[in-house]
């Protein structure tokens, strides 16, 4: 799948009290995606979000989590479908970028 740079919004996020599921434009497709309560906390640098505050601390980190979801999809295999999920690790530890040739090189048959 080719990513494009830019993004849409994420738009109709909602808490099913356990994550927020959302869905962002990425390359033309809008894609499922979901953050854990413990991606969310971590990025907000929060011990505890009540559950009633979850979508609005969502809504303030969205372009963060739009990057990081970007990212994810980025080095995710073509194979791999369904929600892309972001845990706390992902916030940890984001994925590194695909890395990409400088030059090309003839690999003997």
């Amino acid at each position: 799948m080719a990513i494009a740079q830019s993004s849409r919004s994420a738009f109709k996020p909602r808490w099913d009290g356990q994550r927020v599921l959302f869905t962002v434009g990425i390359g033309g497709v809008d894609v499922a995606c979901a953050i854990s309560r413990a991606a969310l906390e971590t990025l907000t640098g929060a011990s505890f979000i009540r559950p009633r505050d979850i979508v609005l601390r969502f809504a303030e980190q969205r372009a963060r989590i739009e990057a990081i979801a970007a990212s994810i999809l980025a080095v995710r295999p073509e194979s791999v479908t369904g929600t892309l999920h972001i845990w706390s690790d992902d916030i940890d530890n984001p994925p590194d970028e695909p890395t990409v040739a400088q030059t090309q090189v003839a690999i003997p048959a």
